[in-house]
């Protein structure tokens, strides 16, 4: 056996014209396709990794309220939700509350709605090092209650600079206007797509702004150290809420986990039944990158569509190239059956010599597409504003070429070449060694 693995080695580039345009071939195949899966595989790390540290908890707590025979959105007992998150999630997690609320903004005859995010400086601290200040600070912006920190565009939109004072009016939880007064502290960049247009301001301010009591919120995220398990541990946590007088439910859809971590102004219906509880929504990151990941699978049906006609070209071009090697090699063929070979080993050593080529070829396509999407990582930056912007990680193309994946595509190939092979080999194996040695198959 061993004897004939060497033997199909040397065999490989017996003719090195055919074999290298195909080995060109399946090296191709093995680029393109690598270089599909490091795309896909970065796009979906790199925008979990960004709404995580812009939008989302890995478990977001969201929902309504009912109070003196209204529902509201929002949260009431907050101070309870943090602490039962702390004990069901360990103290290791990192709970956050936020106030968020749309309002619009009035400066030099400009207005336009925009969505607030109200955080405590002291404790979520997560947003500053994704921010690059152009003027102003994240200290100047802590420092006062009623501060703001803008991003550029928006900055540029109305002409802000730091110092000034904007006029904000939000639609309170009951109906009416309310309106405040807030001092640019900072205008800042980021390289988040997702913090692309958010608005920052403290979270007292935007609470008393909406009218609303002291314990309330909008939502809480909760940040774990591992999310093995994470359904699990929400169901953990929603038992116990429940076993503390919270009604607890979970998003019916992708949509709706969406929406949960989504900004929203508070309004208010009427209570049917009449009983003041409070309604926590609990949304698990797996669920809000639903649509995410919907679109990855989008993207990930059309390389599937490529992958299978670009593997088709190659099976067939298998078949032709290893029809043609054996009506060359019938002289061979026949010495080898005479000298008493069997057929099998004579339809292996063609198997051999066909796989043998498929994953030599298609590893230096792999690697070299793996190459290329780390050079490009990290030596081509992208405008964070471009229509790449989703995709980009710090400027730089989320390109995340994975080990596995190169092994699994180059087995893939390496399989095809095999199966492709077999028959015109078993036909070349089943040749008598008279009619090899003197006509031509």
């Amino acid at each position: 056996m061993k004897d004939f693995i060497v033997l199909a080695f040397k065999n490989v580039f017996r003719n090195g014209k055919r074999s290298l345009t195909l080995g060109v071939n399946y090296a191709i195949v093995a680029f393109i396709l690598t270089a599909l899966a490091a795309f896909t595989r970065g796009a979906q790390d790199n925008v979990s990794s960004s709404i995580i540290r812009a939008t989302a908890g890995h478990i977001t707590v969201s929902g309504k309220y009912a109070d003196g025979g209204k529902i509201y959105n929002g949260l009431l007992r907050s101070g309870d939700i943090e602490l039962l998150a702390k004990e069901s999630l360990g103290q290791d997690a990192t709970v956050l509350k936020r106030y968020l609320v749309k309002s619009a903004v009035y400066f030099n005859g400009l207005s336009k709605r925009l969505s607030f995010t109200g955080i405590e400086s002291d404790r979520d601290t997560g947003f500053k090092g994704q921010m690059r200040f152009d003027a102003g600070s994240w200290e100047n912006w802590a420092a006062n209650p009623n501060g703001i920190a803008l991003p550029k565009s928006v900055a540029d939109y109305f002409g802000i600079r730091t110092g000034d004072d904007l006029v904000v009016s939000a639609r309170t939880r009951f109906g009416a206007f309310n309106t405040g007064i807030l001092k640019v502290e900072g205008i800042y960049r980021t390289d988040n797509f997702f913090m692309g247009e958010l608005v920052l301001v403290h979270f007292d301010f935007l609470r008393k702004l909406d009218l609303a009591p002291e314990d309330a919120s909008t939502a809480i995220y909760a940040y774990l150290g591992s999310t093995a398990g994470i359904g699990a541990k929400r169901d953990a946590f929603a038992k116990l809420l429940t076993s503390k007088g919270f009604e607890v439910s979970r998003p019916k859809d992708d949509a709706e986990a969406i929406s949960a971590v989504s900004a929203a102004s508070q309004k208010y219906e009427i209570d049917e039944e009449g009983r003041d509880r409070v309604m926590p929504k609990l949304a698990t990151i797996d669920e809000v990158l639903g649509i995410v990941r919907s679109v990855v699978a989008a993207v990930q049906g059309m390389g599937a569509l490529v992958t299978a006609i670009m593997l088709f070209v190659i099976a067939v071009s298998v078949f032709i190239n290893l029809r043609m090697s054996i009506n060359e090699r019938l002289r061979e063929i026949g010495s080898m059956r005479a000298m008493g070979v069997e057929a099998s080993a004579v339809t292996g050593l063609f198997v051999m010599e066909g796989s043998a080529l498929a994953l030599m070829a298609s590893a230096v396509g792999s690697v070299a597409a793996a190459l290329v999407c780390l050079l490009v990582r990290l030596a081509i930056p992208f405008p964070a504003g471009g229509n790449l912007a989703i995709f980009l990680d710090s400027g730089r193309l989320a390109l995340a070429p994975n080990l596995g994946d190169m092994a699994l595509l180059v087995a893939a190939i390496g399989i095809i070449a095999a199966a492709f092979s077999f028959f015109p080999a078993r036909r070349g194996g089943r040749i008598r060694p008279v009619e090899a040695l003197t006509a031509t198959f």
